[in-house]
């Protein structure tokens, strides 16, 4: 499975948009080669074991001999949850067409017990800011519905506090290490910490406080995001121990180097827009058989 690149600088600094296209932010994109990745997991992480990470679905989106991949977490039996890079052309702002996506759920492999769905439709969060990257949401609309849990997003009145240091998990089928050329078909998580505000503007630029987070590893600095992890859920637990998702993964940036941070889409500003779908999809339960005579 393949995911496309298409590398540019900003400032001397690589930003990839992870669901293995690159880009600068704050510029469309230039460059007109696509070179294409093998898929495989998240940096620095392990696999995860059967049962963990129940929610987390992978995304492909077949486009001719490519694949495009990113990851997503269910929110309802028939919405996923992803970034909104994955979900329309980042040059042209078109939302992708339906027709070439498949949502495995159910499984942490890659495996005849998974789910497989088709998309009926696909929602770019309305205030999402391509150019600069901003509010980088969507969701996918399952033709299918999936047995596999939803999970449990950050709002206001379920609110997660995260402060400098806060211990977070990044979950995602992305690469294991930039430009990996075998893949793992594992799903895999890593930990690592949420940052300040401050801190982030400072180290990951053009960086939105109100809408976004970033997070990074220290001192040991070995997990991060890459390729394929784009709209995979940035996990936090909050006062009884629940994990939340707070964040969608976004982009990284310098060949995926976990010497800089990830940054993440904020959930909470976005639970109210997510709750509006779910509510118009909310599927009518089927009826109880009528018991024999």
């Amino acid at each position: 499975m393949r995911n496309l690149l298409i590398p540019l600088a900003l400032a001397s600094v690589l930003v990839i948009s992870l669901n293995g296209h690159a880009l600068a932010r704050g510029q469309t994109p230039r460059a007109s080669t696509e070179i294409a990745r093998a898929h495989a997991a998240v940096i620095g992480g392990g696999p995860a074991q059967p049962g963990m990470f129940a929610s987390v679905a992978e995304i492909l989106d077949l486009h001719g001999n490519m694949i495009g991949q990113c990851t997503g977490t269910v929110v309802a039996p028939n919405l996923v949850l992803t970034a909104g890079h994955c979900a329309e052309n980042v040059k042209t702002g078109i939302a992708n067409g339906s027709t070439g996506y498949r949502i495995l759920t159910g499984d942490v492999e890659e495996s005849s017990e998974q789910q497989i769905s088709t998309v009926s439709g696909v929602l770019p969060y309305e205030g999402y800011a391509r150019k600069v990257d901003d509010d980088d949401a969507a969701l996918l609309v399952l033709a299918t519905a999936t047995t596999a849990p939803p999970l449990s997003l950050a709002t206001g009145s379920h609110r997660v506090k995260l402060h400098a240091g806060t211990r977070v998990t990044i979950v995602g089928w992305g690469e294991t290490h930039y430009g990996q050329t075998g893949p793992t078909h594992v799903l895999h998580w890593a930990d690592s910490a949420a940052q300040s505000n401050r801190w982030c503007k400072r180290n990951a630029p053009p960086f939105y406080g109100r809408s976004e987070i970033c997070a990074i590893d220290p001192p040991n600095y070995a997990t991060g995001a890459c390729s394929g992890d784009s709209g995979g859920p940035l996990l936090a637990h909050d006062a009884s121990g629940e994990a939340v998702e707070v964040g969608i993964v976004v982009h990284g940036y310098t060949q995926c180097s976990t010497r800089l941070p990830t940054v993440f889409t904020r959930v909470a500003p976005l639970a109210a827009w997510v709750q509006t779908w779910i509510d118009a999809y909310k599927t009518t339960p089927a009826a109880p058989a009528t018991p024999p005579a």
